[in-house]
């Protein structure tokens, strides 16, 4: 009878222990402060809508992408390989290794012909923790 009492007992220990693992974490605390090195800038500039966006980033050659703290610069080439006369907007954000934005800028290109190469500069200022550029290219109508 005391074996199955301890049995029991044990049973209840090792049961509730592998709960504890599944407890909801606690809610924050009210003013808590967060780490300013580790949010993105608030001032980082917003690009346009694009109207009916689709993706185009193959037809996009970047320069090389500098990831150190200031001011950058990028130069890149665009060549539509599309059939129809689009607006395109390319955009380069500055991320961490976590994904972080830290700096982003961009170029729109309006009414690039099918078949027609564009050169262009894309400037930014980055905040430090850079790691690494992400290119994107979206086309579609943007309005001026």
């Amino acid at each position: 009878m005391n074996t199955t009492r301890i049995a029991v007992a044990l049973l209840s220990v090792a049961l509730g222990s592998g709960l504890v693992g599944c407890v909801a974490p606690a809610a924050p605390t009210v003013g808590a402060s967060v780490d300013p090195s580790r949010v993105s800038p608030t001032d980082l500039p917003t690009p346009p809508t694009i109207t009916d966006s689709k993706g185009d980033v193959k037809d996009l050659v970047l320069g090389d992408c500098k990831t150190a703290a200031g001011e950058q610069v990028v130069t890149g080439e665009l060549t539509s390989t599309l059939t129809t006369t689009e607006d395109f907007l390319v955009t380069v954000s500055w991320t961490t290794a976590s994904g972080d934005v830290m700096g982003r800028g961009f170029k729109v290109i309006q009414d690039l012909v099918p078949g027609k190469k564009t050169t262009f500069e894309i400037k930014a200022t980055v905040a430090p923790g850079a790691t690494q550029c992400v290119k994107g290219v979206e086309y579609g109508t943007i309005k001026a």
